[in-house]
């Protein structure tokens, strides 16, 4: 954290120029006018791809590749109707029951799980995450930055320090915030008001562009605020994103005018809670009593009959979760979440020959599908087909890109397929996506040392580590 800290007060020495946009006949504030006097686009970018370094390091992240990969294609969807800053945008989750979601500079945002257990739609969901996209395009923290100019290089430093700090720690980023700022603790919250006002409206307008229900996001501002409002300690969401009821008021009144139109939600959102619901029940029998009663209600069945297989699968009972996969596949098979249960349910039983075929014909019908490749490259290795997992991981990352989960599983799937300095070269990519850029360099100095290494792979360590020692002494002056 220090050296990020280090690195944004070296950028704030900097400038640039930053571009003016209107949506939807809605005036916007300037965008350049401060912002870049700050932080440029550039600098901004390299702030934001230190920021998440930090992050994956600290704070637990979402391992399930279904929940991820979900809340980067929704996030997708809503950047498509965003206008802002060409920044290489990251939707990530953190593994953790508060109720939060933040944004970060360069176009990093992050959703905690329990964030996405306390919805209840998608356009509910995506209402959050639009309002923190805002907060992105319209570089608000650039432009928290520069109103703080006049104050001198020393409150600039103190803020910068205290947004970074506040971004794991609500209270202590407030607490730095409160101690180092001299100025006008007043128009520091009239500021931030602004701000949570702005990203409202964008947020707004990207929902209704995306064919989500832009009601959505006052309808769980308006739940949260009546849920939290006695609590002694509001929700972390809370802490950052005040909600009052004159917000709440405002943003219905502006979905209202932008109406619902077509709205069109995805039944994966109920799909991914079940999810979670699942991973995060106290124990099998009380998840199992749940879905059974959901059954018998009034509720979404499906995601309560997808629930029930999930769990019968863990308790062992792998007929009847068999039975029912395979009926909601003969009713909804576009779902792929189905299919890939239905291969683990199999495999639980012992068929582990069935399980496989039905992870390959998975891939078949949903080609480059990120979940179906992580399950089914463990499938592969825990049936000692180590040179076929390999495979489909190798080919998975050179047709989409660098994945951190990905290399550290080729690097275990290299080490069963006797191939132990290509999973030297994931492992240093995995470091290196972690921000640990000496733990990346040594495994490139494994294989560049290593008398039994082919010249290809020594080829390759000796360029990246030319890349990264240079990155590393960036970073430390």
């Amino acid at each position: 954290m220090k050296r990020v800290i280090a690195l944004a007060l070296g950028l704030l020495l900097g400038a640039g120029v930053a571009a003016q946009t209107d949506s939807d006949g809605v005036r916007l504030p300037e965008i350049g006018d401060g912002a870049s006097r700050s932080l440029s686009l550039s600098q901004e970018a390299r702030l934001g791809r230190e920021l998440i370094r930090e992050v994956r390091m600290r704070l637990p992240m979402e391992q399930d590749p279904e929940v991820r990969a979900y809340i980067q294609e929704l996030g997708q969807r809503l950047l498509g109707f965003a206008d802002g800053p060409d920044f290489q945008y990251e939707f990530f989750v953190v593994d953790s029951p508060a109720i939060n979601a933040f944004a970060m500079p360069g176009g990093n945002i992050g959703i905690n799980s329990g964030l996405i257990l306390r919805t209840q739609s998608e356009s509910e969901l995506a209402g959050v995450m639009a309002h923190e996209l805002a907060h992105v395009t319209q570089r608000h923290i650039a432009r928290r930055l520069d109103a703080q100019r006049g104050a001198g290089f020393r409150t600039l430093g103190v803020l910068m320090a205290a947004i970074l700090l506040g971004m794991q720690d609500p209270e202590a980023g407030s607490a730095a915030a409160m101690t180092g700022i001299a100025g006008s603790i007043q128009e520091q919250l009239n500021f931030s008001r602004e701000h949570e006002r702005e990203a409202d409206n964008i947020g707004l307008q990207i929902l209704a562009r995306a064919g989500l229900d832009p009601e959505g996001m006052p309808r769980f501002f308006e739940r949260l605020h009546q849920a939290t409002q006695y609590q002694t300690r509001p929700p972390e969401y809370l802490s950052t994103h005040p909600i009052t009821e004159n917000r709440i008021s405002e943003s219905r009144a502006r979905a209202q005018q932008l109406g619902r139109r077509d709205v069109q939600e995805s039944a994966t959102y109920q799909i991914i809670r079940t999810r979670l619901l699942v991973s995060r029940a106290e124990s099998t029998s009380s998840a199992e009593r749940h879905f059974r009663a959901q059954l018998e209600g009034n509720g979404d069945r499906n995601a309560a009959a997808y629930g029930l297989a999930l769990t019968l699968t863990e308790a062992g009972q792998t007929e009847e979760a068999v039975e029912l996969l395979e009926t909601l596949i003969d009713q909804h098979g576009e779902f792929v979440s189905y299919y890939l249960a239905l291969a683990r349910a199999h495999w639980a039983a012992g068929n582990e020959d069935e399980a496989l075929e039905f992870y390959q014909l998975t891939l078949e019908l949903f080609p480059d599908n990120y979940p179906t490749v992580y399950h089914y490259a463990d499938a592969l290795r825990d049936a000692s087909k180590a040179g076929e997992a390999r495979a489909v991981i190798r080919r998975h990352l050179q047709r989409r890109g660098p994945d951190a989960a990905l290399y550290q599983k080729l690097a275990q799937i290299a080490a069963d397929a006797n191939v132990p300095h290509e999973g030297k070269l994931a492992m240093a990519e995995y470091y290196q996506m972690h921000g640990q850029l000496r733990l990346a360099i040594e495994q490139l100095n494994q294989v560049i040392n290593a008398n039994d290494a082919e010249m290809y792979d020594k080829s390759r360590a000796v360029s990246r580590r030319q890349e990264l020692v240079a990155d590393y002494e960036n970073r430390m002056r």
